[in-house]
């Protein structure tokens, strides 16, 4: 073969060889759309095992392509939300944060991935994460939602004192919205836990001055005068049952919590001064 026919093809096959990489390509890339395709399809039917499997073979084939954040944040979404599959979601949210940490998406990434946390019963991943998420909130009201959350796992991990101090900041200088009167909730019913009734008392009455729920309303109130009864406030304690709405349900309750109330304030008048002490040594 002459030098003109070894450089002719030589030619031929270096084209060949383009033609073929730029076929290989497009190919390529039109597989890996048709998986996104699928994917969104799949999804949009209800079919989110189908869904997940797309997307986790599209990440497969493009770890890092440009619609690999897209991609994972997907599949960790079908996977916590539809699918229930919480450790399954944890390895892609903590894949998305590690290779996408300045994604304007990171915020709700450490948000989500403190869900399926807390579904997992893995408070301290949680809070860590929560935690992380606390400086990227954009407002004020959603600092103390993210808080809240914060407190709810310590309680979760029974650090009641951890919870106290975290329920209390999110009531502090703050307008009674939901995330106070949940927080408040709880910080009376911690108090009401250690046999703490007077501190409990601030709490229940300011939920049962400020809800607009009927129904949380008569309940709060029942507790306060608890709480009332407990620290010999009697006639407090008479007086806030008297100002509740009875519970349908039960329509005679309020009334003989009142008769079982007055008739121990009449039994402790009736007991004499050195008797008590008495009984306290």
């Amino acid at each position: 073969m002459s030098s003109t026919q070894l450089s002719t093809q030589w030619s031929l096959n270096r084209l060949l060889t383009i033609l073929f990489a730029s076929a290989f390509l497009v190919f390529s890339g039109c597989s890996r759309q048709a998986l996104l395709d699928q994917a969104q399809t799949a999804w949009d039917g209800g079919d989110y095992k189908t869904a997940a499997e797309c997307y986790e073979e599209y990440l497969k084939k493009t770890p890092q392509g440009e619609r690999a954040g897209f991609a994972r944040m997907q599949a960790a979404t079908v996977c916590r939300r539809d699918l229930k599959e919480y450790d399954r979601a944890i390895q892609h949210y903590l894949h998305f944060i590690e290779d996408f940490p300045k994604s304007p998406e990171i915020y709700q990434a450490r948000l989500s991935l403190a869900e399926c946390y807390t579904a997992t019963l893995k408070f301290r991943e949680a809070i860590n994460e929560n935690e992380s998420a606390l400086p990227l909130a954009s407002n004020d009201s959603e600092r103390r939602r993210i808080r809240l959350k914060i407190a709810d796992q310590y309680y979760e991990l029974k650090d009641l004192g951890q919870a106290l101090a975290e329920y209390e900041k999110v009531t502090k200088d703050a307008a009674y919205d939901e995330s106070s009167e949940l927080a408040l909730l709880k910080i009376s019913g911690i108090h009401t836990l250690r046999d703490e009734f007077d501190e409990a008392i601030p709490s229940y009455r300011a939920v049962a001055e400020h809800t607009q729920d009927a129904a949380l309303r008569r309940m709060t109130r029942i507790r306060l005068a608890d709480c009332y009864e407990r620290t010999f406030q009697y006639d407090l304690a008479v007086q806030t049952l008297q100002e509740t709405e009875p519970d349908p349900a039960s329509p005679n309750y309020i009334t003989q919590r009142i008769a079982s109330i007055q008739e121990q304030a009449r039994q402790r008048n009736l007991t004499p001064a050195a008797s008590l002490n008495w009984k306290k040594k």
